[in-house]
């Protein structure tokens, strides 16, 4: 069962990276995914759930991919650098997912994009947590853990947005190095 959502997400996302969500039909993506419609509404209830699933589960698996990377990393700074690495090459590898988030911005609903960026920073405790640890053992300077958080992330979003205006001509991972000296001299103690 789980196999045929994943093929829903999979076919969808390419799909909307392509045409963007208000050109994409269901019956396209059930067409392309080689299912019956009905199918589809086993698993979604309409294309607004489905486009929310995409975007859910590709940072849910973010996430997962991230933490599993780094939980073993005893040096908090490796941590980050291997943090940075994960984060570039993920975006690398899902270039679709995210050029979804970038198109479709515009078009989410006010309230769906709020509780998005919510529910997009607090899986990022874990990395806050560690921060805050990091200040208390004087390793990091006396910042507030978001806005480390915040300027991490903008850094790294920002040269995201450069990578995809650029056509994608460099590996994204390439990046790893100067983003990692850039934002651990801002905060190294």
């Amino acid at each position: 069962m789980e196999n045929k959502r994943n093929l829903i997400l999979k076919v969808a996302e390419k799909i909307i990276s392509e045409k963007g969500y208000s050109k994409t039909t269901i019956e396209e993506i059930t067409k392309k995914a080689k299912i019956a419609k009905g199918t589809f509404y086993l698993y979604f209830k309409n294309k607004e759930e489905l486009f929310n699933s995409i975007i859910k589960d590709g940072l849910d698996n973010l996430v997962i991919e991230i933490k599993k990377e780094i939980e073993n990393i005893k040096d908090p700074f490796e941590k980050i650098k291997k943090g940075i690495e994960m984060y570039l090459s993920y975006h690398e590898k899902n270039y679709s997912l995210f050029k979804i988030l970038i198109q479709e911005k515009p078009f989410l609903k006010r309230k769906n994009f709020v509780n998005f960026w919510e529910e997009f920073f607090k899986k990022w405790d874990f990395i806050k947590n560690g921060f805050e640890e990091e200040i208390k053992k004087g390793n990091i300077k006396n910042l507030n853990p978001d806005d480390i958080i915040y300027s991490l992330l903008g850094i790294l979003h920002g040269n995201i947005h450069r990578w995809i205006l650029n056509k994608r001509k460099y590996s994204l991972v390439e990046k790893k190095d100067v983003i990692y000296e850039i934002f651990v001299n801002g905060i190294r103690r």
